[in-house]
């Protein structure tokens, strides 16, 4: 019999490569499962105006729409490689590293009625 804490890390892991994959192959079913419906995705920012650093923000709705317009899918295949480090699991939350052809995503996740999401998101292109 598997433990539930093998199951939580195979799922957290499907969850964290449906984000990834699922962007750079146009794949919205695959982004749509793994995002919460409150995802909250950052990254910081320099503004060239004001010279301070600023986040940038983007919900579930705006990832599935560019994902559908297939805004990831231009990388070429062969430098699609895929690195993910679950760092840890406590009770129904984690925080994973997942690294990408153009960034590395801090993706924090949840457990919510059996499944894991997506809720929060910082990330920095590489």
């Amino acid at each position: 019999m598997v433990s539930e804490k093998v199951t939580d890390q195979v799922a957290i892991r499907a969850a964290a490569l449906d984000y990834a994959e699922g962007w750079y192959e146009g794949d919205v079913e695959r982004m749509k499962r793994c995002l919460h419906p409150q995802l909250a995705k950052r990254q910081l920012l320099l503004n060239p105006q004001t010279g301070k650093r600023i986040f940038e923000h983007f919900t579930k709705e705006d990832l599935v729409r560019w994902t559908e317009q297939g805004v990831g899918t231009d990388v070429p295949r062969d430098q699609l490689q895929y690195k993910v480090d679950i760092m840890e699991v406590y009770q129904e939350v984690a925080m994973v590293r997942c690294e990408s052809a153009l960034y590395v995503d801090f993706l924090q996740l949840a457990k919510d009625d059996g499944r894991w999401s997506i809720v929060n998101v910082l990330y920095s292109t590489r």
